[in-house]
């Protein structure tokens, strides 16, 4: 028999479970009472961590990739496979003439 080693603490692993089941939970509600395929649980994290890395790197897809270890010809590909747009838009205002804004957007 072997010993494995726990690297989180009881405590958080708690807290996880029930931040995960208030996720499950409000999924199933949005989904018609149906608790979500695995693979559209997955797809759904993974568009909204890529989002949030672009957020957090204003765009910049190379950035992004860096920052999610992995390449960024792999971040592309995945950004096509969910559909997730990264826009650029330049605001006219007179507070900020040159003021860059940049959002994601899901089809």
């Amino acid at each position: 028999m072997h010993a494995t080693e726990r690297t989180v603490p009881v405590t958080s692993e708690r807290s996880l479970d029930l931040l995960f089941d208030g996720f499950l939970r409000r999924a199933a509600t949005e989904n018609g009472g149906s608790i979500p395929k695995l693979r559209d649980w997955v797809k759904l994290a993974e568009a909204w961590r890529i989002s949030h890395a672009l957020r957090q790197c204003r765009g910049n897809r190379s950035a992004a990739a860096r920052l999610l270890g992995i390449g960024r010809r792999t971040l592309y590909t995945k950004m096509e496979k969910l559909e997730i747009i990264s826009s650029f838009s330049v605001s006219l205002s007179n507070d900020d003439p040159g003021a860059l804004e940049r959002d994601l957007l899901f089809p």
